[in-house]
């Protein structure tokens, strides 16, 4: 005996798929803007540049020339115990480094960050820029949250 499909069922039982009512355009056009939305927040921007925070103690160390580097994702055993617990998820991994496309929306961010407790006030945080391709090295974890996938070189303080 071969399993019925659901078709079959359906016709038995009634259809749990087909509606009672005709199809309608205007039905449709509501979702519209739904779908709008989900395809857009799924793709992130292709921005010129990569911005990210940091703390202002890194500013001197490019400077001198030294290769200063923003992280990409950790796994939890990896993470140093001083890592700040805010900046972590819930497993304890590290996403990798916050980034932005924009100087302006990075500042914005240090702000809503420290007043959340995910950075710490007491030191002072700038913005810096890093090498890389926003397509080929950020992703998306979260809807309008952008992050490294690897680890990249912080190039230099941002104006």
């Amino acid at each position: 005996m071969a399993w019925p499909s659901c078709a079959s069922r359906s016709l038995r039982h009634g259809s749990l798929v087909r509606s009672t009512r005709p199809f309608r355009l205007p039905d449709l056009a509501a979702l519209a803007p739904l779908v709008l939305a989900a395809c857009a927040s799924g793709t992130p921007p292709d921005c010129a540049h990569i911005y990210t925070l940091g703390d202002a103690a890194i500013a001197p160390a490019i400077a001198r020339g030294q290769t200063v580097t923003k992280p990409g994702p950790l796994p939890a055993q990896v993470v140093p115990p001083s890592a700040p617990r805010g900046a972590l998820e819930a497993d304890g991994s590290y996403a990798g480094g916050l980034v932005f496309c924009s100087v302006k929306e990075a500042r914005a961010a240090a702000i809503a960050l420290q007043t959340k407790g995910s950075m710490p006030r007491d030191r002072p945080w700038l913005v810096y820029e890093v090498a890389g391709s926003w397509r080929d090295d950020v992703y998306e974890p979260r809807p309008g949250e952008y992050r490294l996938k690897r680890a990249v070189r912080m190039v230099r303080e941002a104006d």
